[in-house]
């Protein structure tokens, strides 16, 4: 699907306050976030300079920004928060955000929810 493509791509641990599952309680805890931006080896003009590719600090950072929010709605809310800030980037032509909560399930089992997107198809979704 991403032949010849760059891909940036970001892990990290979150502390999330969301309150959309029962099982949680409502107070920060922790999210464990994925974000891939996929953007076609042809449109860059200098593959030496990784600016050029994909900034991966906009994607970071995006990802740190979802723990300012006092009370996130849901999993689903925040992925497409990050969406937006890697859509951002002109260069990216698709994209994937996942995100798991290891905490819900004591460890039994682990939630998970992830999207992933064209520049087209995120476009339409915010007309």
């Amino acid at each position: 699907m991403h032949e010849n493509h760059w891909c940036a791509s970001v892990d990290a641990t979150i502390q999330l306050r969301t309150g959309c599952n029962p099982l949680e309680k409502h107070r920060a805890q922790a999210v464990i976030v994925h974000a891939d931006a996929w953007a076609p080896m042809e449109s860059v003009a200098d593959p030496h300079d990784i600016r050029q590719v994909v900034d991966y600090e906009v994607i970071f950072l995006a990802i740190r920004e979802l723990e300012n929010n006092a009370h996130c709605e849901c999993l689903e809310s925040s992925i497409l928060d990050v969406m937006d800030a890697i859509f951002g980037m002109t260069i990216v032509s698709s994209a994937r955000v996942s995100m798991h909560k290891p905490h819900v399930y004591n460890g039994l089992g682990m939630p998970a929810i992830s999207l992933t997107l064209t520049r087209e198809q995120w476009a339409k979704s915010k007309r």
